[in-house]
C-alpha cells in the first residue's frame, strides 16, 4: 500500500502503485482492470505528481465529463479545466475534458503531454457503436504525438499491434479487485417482479442497482417497485418529485419513484436530473436506481448490490464483456468490500475479449470514413494515396467529406448529387436563410431521412421530427411542450413522455448535426451562397432557450430552471459556477426554496 501523491486520505493498493510508478516513469499505458480497481485515480495521481502542462482526456459521455469536471474542479486549483467547446484557453496549465466530438472540434490544442481515453474498449468498430469513428479521429489526432498516453477500460484480454502504434505503450491486464463479490444465484426460475421485490426486500435500505435491458422495461418495473414501497426517500427527494411532476409532466413516473426512494436512470433521463439522481444514491437519499447500460458505461459509481435482472441490451443478449462490466458495480474501494450480485439468469460464455484499434492495424485496410479524418502526416504513403484517391472522386471538397464522414462516404455523395437536382428548382423548400417555417424544416429532415445513417432517437418520420421541432420552438417552457405532446395516463402516458425525452437528446447533438451537414453540402455544391440552418441549428441544440446557457444541463442544473437565470458571460468554467454562486440569491431569478438547493447542489463540486 502506498499514499496517492495530491489525494489525502487515499492509499493505493499494491496493482494501483505499480501501473502507477510505471506512468510516473513516462511509460505509456493501455490498462485492463475490473470496475472497482481505482483505474481515473490514477490520471489524478498522474497529474499531482508529474504536473504535465497540457491534458486531454477523452471520455464516452456528457454525465462522465461531468464527473470529472468536478472532481478536477476540486483537486486542482492550479489547472484551468476545460469542458466547453467555446471556452478559451487563459493559463498556462489545463486539462481539456471533452467527449470525442466536442475535443475534435477545436483546433488550438497542441502539444500534448498527457492523452487519456476512458472506455477505450470504443475504439473497436466490430462493437458498431457509432461514435467510434469520432474516438479512433481524436486519437489519430492525439495518440502518435502525446508526450504519454494512458487508456483504461474493463475486461479486456488484449490489444493486438499496440506497439506498432507506438513504442513505448504497454498493455497491462489485471484481474484484481479490492473488494469482493458474492454471487447469489436466482437462475433457478425466471425472473419476476415478486422474486426481484423480496430479494430487494430482503437487502433493505443498502444501495441496489437494478440492471433492465431498456427505458420501457425500466419504467414498467418501476410501476412495480413502487407499489411495494420498499423505500422512502428524503424531504428533498420528496419536495424534487413534485418538482419534476410540476416542470416536466405530472404522469411522469420518476416523479413518484423518486419519492419512494427509487430512481431511474437511463439515456433519455434529461442529463441535469440523472446526474442529481447519482448524487442522491451516493449520499443514500435514493435507496435503489433502475437503470439500462447508460448508467453502467457512462457513469463512475457502485452499490452493494447489483441485481441483473435482464440478459439483454435492447434486443441483444449481454455479451460477456458488458456482463461483466455490470456485475463490476457491485462493491466500491474504500466504500463497500463486499458487493452482493444477484443472477437471474444464466451468465454469457466466458468468451475472450479482444479490443482491436484500426489504427494499430494495417492502415491500407482502414476505412474510408476513418482515412479522410487523419491528417496526412500520419499516414502511410499507401495510405495517403487512398485517401488522395477518395477525395478527387468525390463530388465534395475534402474537407467536408472529413467534417461529416461518420454519415459515410458514398452516402454524401449520393446525397449530394441528389440535392444538385433538387437545387435546379428555385423554389425547393430546402432553400432558406435564418428563421425556417415548418416547410422548410420538414424538408430538410426529409432529404436525409432514409438516405443518411443517424439516430431517429424514436422519432418515427421526418414529418413528426419537424412537427416535434415546431412544438419546441413554439412553446416557452419544457412542461408545455410535454403537455402539447404526452397523452393518456399512468403507462400510457410513459410511452409519450420517454419519446419526448428522446427526441429532446435527438435536438441535443443529432438533428442539429443534420442540419449543418445539408448546409454544408449544399454550399459546397451550389457555388453561392443560397442557404444558411447555422442559425437554426444552434437554437434547436439549444432547445430554442433565448439565453447561451443551455449547456448549464450538463454542469447539473436541469433546463426548466435556465429560464429563470441570469448566464453571466465568462471564459472561465470555475469563474462561472462562482459567478452563479453569488448571485444565486438575487430577487430576478424569482426562484422557490428548493429550486435554491438544487441550483446550490448543480454548483456544487461535491
Amino acid at each position: 500500500m502506498m499514499q496517492a501523491p495530491g489525494m489525502k486520505g487515499i492509499t493505493f493498493h499494491i496493482e494501483q502503485a505499480n501501473v502507477f510508478w510505471k506512468l510516473v516513469g513516462g511509460r505509456s499505458v493501455i490498462l485492463s482492470a475490473p470496475t472497482s480497481f481505482g483505474k481515473s485515480l490514477l490520471v489524478d495521481a498522474l497529474i499531482s505528481q508529474s504536473k504535465p502542462q497540457t491534458v486531454v482526456t477523452v471520455v464516452p459521455t456528457l454525465a462522465l465529463l461531468d464527473e470529472y469536471r468536478r472532481k478536477l474542479l476540486r483537486k486542482f486549483t492550479d489547472y484551468q479545466i476545460i469542458t466547453t467547446a467555446g471556452e478559451a484557453r487563459a493559463h498556462s496549465s489545463a486539462i481539456y475534458v471533452g467527449t470525442q466530438e466536442r475535443l475534435l472540434q477545436r483546433k488550438d490544442i497542441e502539444a500534448v503531454d498527457l492523452f487519456v481515453i476512458d472506455e477505450f474498449y470504443k475504439l473497436d468498430l466490430d462493437r458498431h457503436d457509432e461514435r467510434s469513428l469520432a474516438l479512433n479521429a481524436i486519437l489519430a489526432k492525439y495518440g502518435r504525438t502525446a508526450k504519454q498516453i494512458y487508456f483504461l477500460g474493463p475486461s479486456i484480454d488484449g490489444v493486438p499491434n499496440a506497439d506498432r502504434f507506438r513504442p513505448d505503450i504497454e498493455f497491462i491486464k489485471t484481474r484484481f479487485s479490492p473488494v469482493a463479490a458474492d454471487i447469489i444465484d436466482r437462475t433457478d426460475g425466471q425472473p419476476t417482479p415478486d422474486r426481484l421485490i423480496n430479494d430487494l426486500r430482503g437487502v433493505g435500505d443498502e444501495s441496489s442497482l437494478v440492471y433492465v435491458r431498456s427505458p420501457r422495461s425500466a419504467y414498467l418495473l418501476t410501476y412495480d417497485l413502487m407499489s411495494a414501497r420498499l423505500h422512502q426517500g428524503s424531504a428533498f427527494c420528496d419536495a424534487l418529485g413534485e418538482w419534476l411532476k410540476e416542470n416536466f409532466h405530472p404522469e411522469w413516473a420518476l416523479g413518484e419513484a423518486v419519492k419512494l426512494g427509487i430512481g431511474i436512470h437511463h439515456g433519455r433521463i434529461p442529463r441535469a436530473v440523472a446526474q442529481l439522481l447519482i448524487s442522491l444514491f451516493n449520499r443514500r437519499e435514493i435507496k435503489t436506481v433502475i437503470c439500462t447500460s447508460s448508467m453502467i458505461e457512462g457513469i463512475n459509481t457502485a452499490a452493494q448490490n447489483v441485481f441483473i435482472y435482464d440478459r439483454h441490451i435492447s434486443t441483444n443478449k449481454l455479451d460477456r464483456f458488458t456482463f461483466d462490466n455490470i456485475k463490476g458495480r457491485a462493491g466500491r474501494m474504500f466504500q463497500h468490500k463486499v458487493g452482493k450480485i444477484f443472477l437471474y439468469n444464466q451468465p454469457p460464455e466466458p468468451l475472450p475479449f479482444d479490443v482491436r484499434v484500426p489504427l494499430f492495424e494495417n492502415q491500407d485496410r482502414l476505412l474510408p470514413e476513418l482515412l479522410v479524418q487523419i491528417d496526412d502526416d500520419a499516414l502511410t504513403p499507401t495510405a495517403r494515396a487512398r485517401k488522395r484517391s477518395i477525395s478527387e472522386s468525390s463530388v465534395l471538397p475534402a474537407e467536408v467529406l472529413s467534417q461529416w464522414a461518420e454519415y459515410g462516404i458514398d452516402e454524401l455523395n449520393r446525397l449530394a448529387d441528389e440535392l444538385r437536382v433538387i437545387l435546379e428548382d428555385d423554389k425547393s423548400q430546402l432553400i432558406w436563410k435564418g428563421y425556417p417555417n415548418f416547410n422548410n424544416v420538414n424538408a430538410v429532415f426529409d432529404v436525409v431521412w432514409n438516405r443518411l445513417k443517424f439516430s431517429k432517437h424514436d422519432v418515427r418520420s421526418a414529418r413528426q421530427a419537424a412537427y416535434y421541432a415546431g412544438v419546441l420552438r413554439r412553446e416557452t417552457t419544457i412542461r408545455k411542450f410535454m403537455d402539447r405532446l404526452v397523452r393518456g395516463r399512468g403507462s400510457l402516458a410513459q410511452i409519450d413522455i420517454d419519446r419526448c425525452f428522446n427526441f429532446l437528446r435527438g435536438a441535443e447533438h443529432t438533428f442539429p448535426q443534420l442540419f449543418r451537414a445539408v448546409n454544408d453540402i449544399i454550399v459546397s455544391i451550389a457555388g453561392r451562397d443560397l442557404v444558411d440552418y447555422r442559425l437554426y441549428a444552434q437554437q434547436l441544440q439549444n432547445y430554442f432557450i433565448p439565453n447561451e446557457g443551455r449547456f448549464l444541463d450538463e454542469f447539473g442544473i436541469p433546463v426548466p430552471l435556465l429560464a429563470k437565470l441570469s448566464i453571466p458571460t465568462v471564459s472561465d468554467s470555475r469563474d462561472l459556477i462562482e459567478q452563479l454562486r453569488r448571485r444565486s440569491s438575487s430577487a430576478r431569478f424569482r426562484l422557490t426554496d428548493f429550486e435554491h438547493e438544487l441550483l446550490d447542489r448543480g454548483l456544487s463540486f461535491e
